[in-house]
């Protein structure tokens, strides 16, 4: 099969427990944080008004490289998918000191200025039925208390309002190394809706009438064969399925479809739709719960340097199984939060997400079969803002890791840009048959 039938076939696929409660009845409303909002909210309040600081004690000293021969030391802050990737497959973690981390002034404004507003509501079996009322914009839920409050905090999470990254894609394979690689760039805006630092606030006008929420432009640069595929697609505010139009170029044409079905993989790799940043997907699609909140290590200032030639450096390519990140990693504070889908088409049977208690981005995802094993392991490693203040978090690099297969996929980032200023005609079906070829 082809990668374009390939690709048609794919798109079409249509430790402390802290306040967590067992699932309410669908419609049920799960109630915000009671108390009101802090008197100022800044870069010096952020953490304990929204989260929490992480416990070091029992974390590795800023410094010490954990591998095979220590990891049980420090396995209080390491968990089971990390250690797993450190004792089997020669990962090793270059451990840095913590760094507190806050979103751009315009988002905490209104975190702020919506506190309390957003309810989460139990949508049970009702996949269509919007799980958030109320929502104006910010972190809907600051100290989340139940599963479905912590992941609605990741799916608002600050990624600015729009962006650009140009990066490169590895397939890897832990016996013969790389085995192809494919350049890509990629346009979004994040917050068609409830924006925070880019005119016009707090929704661009056409997005806001189609309910537009999240929309992007991808287009494929590399390899010849593949050049000048692209790929347009729109989220929307209800939970219904992604819909774009895909170019393609031996065609001259663009075909209508859908996009990022409940596990489907992104272009044929170990990345599935739902796997980027973590989690991607709708969370009225899944069934969640707070396990707990904990200390564990992670990439979220990653200090790698980006750019093309200098980005690979972050990876050991030359030892099997030739994906293993160099990263440094540090102590963050996190909610571990339990999903199963009501999808039938799920590779999973539940996925473990570590939410960062302070940005609600999420570093680390694990992916466990029908059958309960741990099948998949989804890191992502971000690099300091270049000014918190108007920017977020840089992704520096993903790692996808299918421990069955022995494969894994990498995006590696190139270049990237926060708070480009796109305008909604910039994702349009008219702008992709422009940059069609």
């Amino acid at each position: 099969m082809t990668w374009f039938a390939r690709m048609i076939a794919v798109a079409a696929v249509v430790v402390l427990a802290r306040g967590a409660r067992a699932h309410e009845a669908p419609g049920a409303v799960v109630q915000a944080r009671g108390d009101g909002p802090p008197e100022s909210l800044d870069a010096t309040t952020w953490t304990l008004a929204v989260g929490f600081e992480p416990d070091v004690q029992g974390a590795p000293e800023a410094g010490t490289v954990v591998g095979a021969a220590n990891v049980e030391e420090y396995r209080a802050c390491i968990p089971d998918s990390v250690a797993t990737l450190v004792r089997d497959r020669g990962l090793s973690i270059e451990v840095s000191e913590y760094r507190p981390m806050h979103p751009s002034r315009g988002y905490m404004e209104a975190t702020r200025a919506a506190w309390g507003r957003a309810r989460a509501v139990e949508t049970g079996g009702s996949i269509r039925r919007r799980g958030i009322e109320g929502y104006a914009g910010g972190l809907p839920f600051p100290r989340p208390g139940t599963g479905l409050e912590a992941i609605w905090n990741a799916f608002f999470a600050y990624q600015g309002d729009d962006g650009w990254v140009r990066f490169r894609a590895y397939w890897v394979s832990a016996s013969r190394g790389v085995e192809r690689t494919e350049d890509w760039s990629w346009s979004y805006i994040v917050r068609g809706m409830d924006r925070t630092d880019v005119d016009p606030r707090p929704h661009l006008p056409a997005f806001e009438g189609r309910g537009i929420r999240y929309a992007s432009l991808a287009a494929c640069e590399a390899p010849d064969d593949k050049a000048g595929l692209l790929a347009l697609m729109f989220r929307h505010d209800e939970p219904v399925d992604q819909r774009g139009y895909l170019w393609v170029p031996a065609l001259r044409r663009a075909l209508k479809m859908v996009f990022g079905a409940p596990g489907v993989p992104w272009n044929a790799s170990d990345m599935l739709f739902e796997d980027i940043r973590g989690f991607s997907g709708h969370p009225e699609w899944w069934d969640w719960t707070l396990v707990g909140t904990r200390t564990i290590l992670a990439p979220m200032h990653a200090g790698v340097r980006i750019g093309p030639g200098e980005t690979e450096k972050a990876v050991d390519f030359g030892s099997a199984p030739h994906w293993n990140p160099r990263v440094q990693w540090e102590p963050r504070p996190v909610h571990v939060v339990e999903g199963r889908p009501k999808f039938w088409t799920s590779l999973y049977g539940r996925v473990v997400l570590y939410v960062d208690a302070e940005t609600f981005l999420v570093p680390l995802k694990e992916g466990y079969g029908r059958d309960g094993s741990l099948r998949k392991v989804v890191l992502h490693a971000f690099n300091a803002s270049p000014d918190e203040d108007s920017e977020p978090p840089a992704l520096a690099l993903a790692l996808a890791v299918d421990l069955r297969r022995d494969h894994a996929t990498l995006l590696l980032t190139w270049e990237t840009r926060a708070n480009v200023g796109f305008r909604a005609e910039d994702f349009s079906q008219a702008a992709l048959l422009r940059m069609g070829r």
